[in-house]
C-alpha cells in the first residue's frame, strides 16, 4: 500500500501546480494543525452545530428577504449605531446618570424653590436655565414637527 502512495505523490509532486499546492500545504502546517483543533473543539462542544444553523438561517433569510428590506434594514442598523455612539459619549453619560440620580433622590425638586410668578422669572435669567429652556423647546419644535407629519 506504501508504494501505491508513493507512486501518487510522485506523480502528483511531478505537475508544478499540485507540488506547489503541495508545498503550500507543508509551509502552513501550523497552520492547518490549529484550524483543525478549533473545529474539534467546535465539534465537541456542539458549536459546529450551533455556527451550521445559523448559517442556514441566514441563507434561508437571503431567499426570504428583498433588496429594498435588507437596504432598510442596514438603513435602520445604521442609524442605531450612530444613535449609540452618540449616547456613549462619556459627557452625555454623566449627564443622564445625574440626571436619573437627580430625579430618583428627589433632589431636583428640592432646588431652586419657586413660589410664585416672580421667582420663576427670577430663575429664567440663570444662564443654564436659559440653555435648558433653549434644549427643551428645541425638543419641542422637533416633537411638534414630527406629530404634523
Amino acid at each position: 500500500m506504501s508504494n501505491d502512495i508513493t507512486d501518487i505523490l510522485n506523480r502528483k509532486l511531478v505537475d508544478p501546480e499540485s507540488r506547489k499546492a503541495f508545498e503550500s500545504l507543508v509551509d502552513n502546517i501550523g497552520t492547518i494543525s490549529r484550524s483543525m483543533e478549533w473545529v474539534r473543539t467546535l465539534e465537541e462542544t456542539g458549536m459546529a452545530e450551533s455556527l451550521q444553523g445559523l448559517a442556514y438561517l441566514v441563507a434561508n433569510l437571503r431567499s426570504v428577504l428583498t433588496d429594498d428590506m435588507l437596504n432598510g434594514v442596514s438603513s435602520i442598523l445604521n442609524s442605531l449605531l450612530e444613535i449609540l455612539s452618540k449616547i456613549s459619549d462619556p459627557q452625555v453619560v454623566e449627564g443622564v446618570v445625574a440626571l436619573l440620580d437627580g430625579i430618583s433622590s428627589g433632589r431636583l425638586s428640592k432646588e431652586p424653590k419657586i413660589h410664585g410668578t416672580f421667582s420663576l422669572l427670577g430663575e429664567l435669567k440663570d444662564p443654564e436655565v436659559e440653555a435648558g429652556l433653549a434644549v427643551t423647546i428645541n425638543i419641542l419644535k422637533g416633537l411638534g414637527k414630527m406629530g404634523n407629519k
